[in-house]
């Protein structure tokens, strides 16, 4: 990323104006909801593309209320880390149309889940302006019928840190050659 793209990001992440988006459980700034609209509405405006890669937080308090008790936990090392976030949700056949979506996810002995597919970042993707970022994958889990769709959080991790929760949900996926960071 350029320097003085870093530099914005740098600086909305230090004002800890992010902390609206989380809830007071993992740290976050207790509000009324129309606060955290008017500030990320200004923050939209002002600089789109921060406001995307400052995503992470918003992911957490996402995986934090819809996710199992070792998500939860993952959501709080999202936030006290300020990791970075993605979502993996469009293929290159389907476009906008997440029905139409072929990638699978298959559940292993251990808990955790396969990927087979082809997916698209829709949000920042890789990135060096943070320590981690966890990319959250649309699958179809196998056995699915055309109807019902999952959607499983899958953690990329630096080479210094290892996320490993038991029974957590989490997809695996092979390490890209060119990415510093790793699927878990």
């Amino acid at each position: 990323m350029p320097e003085s793209f870093k530099k914005a990001q740098h600086a909305y992440m230090d004002s800890e104006m992010w902390r609206v988006d989380v809830p007071a459980e993992l740290g976050g700034t207790p509000r009324a909801g129309v606060t955290a609209l008017a500030l990320n509405e200004m923050l939209l405006g002002a600089n789109p593309a921060v406001h995307i890669f400052a995503a992470g937080p918003g992911f957490a308090n996402m995986l934090f209320h819809n996710g199992t008790e070792d998500q939860k936990r993952l959501a709080q090392l999202m936030v006290d880390k300020r990791w970075g976030a993605t979502m993996c949700l469009t293929e290159p056949d389907a476009g906008s149309d997440v029905g139409a979506g072929r990638t699978r996810a298959v559940q292993q002995e251990d808990g955790t889940w396969h990927l087979t597919g082809v997916k698209r970042f829709i949000t920042s993707a890789e990135h060096d302006m943070t320590d981690n970022i966890v990319h959250f994958v649309l699958a179809r889990p196998a056995g699915a019928g055309a109807a019902p769709r999952a959607c499983r959080c899958s953690s990329s991790t630096s080479s210094t840190l290892t996320w490993t929760p038991a029974n957590s949900g989490s997809a695996t996926a092979p390490s890209s050659p060119t990415s510093n960071t790793r699927w878990a």
